[in-house]
């Protein structure tokens, strides 16, 4: 892994009114970040979400 690694999540924010949202991640640890940000913010979160950038 290299320092300029760089992941999304994107969602549907309930409390944007379901508006499409999004959150960053960067780093050597930005997609060990993602996923424990995925599983502790989303009801229905899955690996599948996380996006290479």
């Amino acid at each position: 892994m290299n320092t300029k690694e760089q992941y999304i999540i994107e969602y549907l924010n309930c409390k944007k009114d379901f508006q499409k949202d999004s959150v960053e991640f960067k780093g050597i640890q930005a997609y060990e970040e993602a996923v424990t940000w995925g599983k502790k913010n989303l009801e229905n979160f899955h690996l599948d979400m996380i996006k290479v950038v």
